[in-house]
């Protein structure tokens, strides 16, 4: 039991001091700790890039998402205003014919039936009397 303990303390102080002299990959020597520490410190800024990359997106698709939305709403405004002014159009030149009819109807009115269906009579008469003239030349 002494032995094992003795070989466990043993390997626990050549740990303890060989932990400042165990360098990280053959490069530079650079304590352990330090190379951990540097190595979680690009870590750790590596996540602040890729933090800041994924708020950019999301910022991107926030502003993308309004966009779409107003688009959605000037659009719907605009079809609303070009239905509006052709229903208006469309009632304004209703209410032009109905007055020209009007109009025209009152004309009608005021001018004298009587004297068109007296002149057509004459009209007759005289188309009538023309024929028995040429009736009468021409025989047949």
């Amino acid at each position: 039991m002494k032995k094992i303990v003795s070989i466990i303390l043993g390997l626990l102080v050549l740990l303890g001091i060989g932990s400042n002299a165990i360098y990280a990959s053959g490069m530079t020597p650079v304590p352990l700790s330090k190379w951990y520490g540097q190595l979680l410190t690009k870590e750790s800024d590596r996540n602040n890039v890729l933090s800041e990359v994924e708020k950019t997106f999301e910022e991107v698709n926030t502003f993308i998402m309004e966009s779409l939305g107003n688009y959605h709403h000037t659009l719907q405004k605009t079809i609303e205003n070009q239905i509006k002014e052709s229903k208006d159009g469309i009632e304004n030149h209703q209410q032009e014919v109905e007055t020209q009819l009007n109009q025209s109807v009152n004309e009608l009115k005021k001018e004298n039936l009587s004297d068109y269906v007296d002149s057509k009579k004459i009209e007759d008469e005289i188309d009538q009397d023309i024929q028995e003239a040429l009736y009468e030349v021409f025989g047949n």
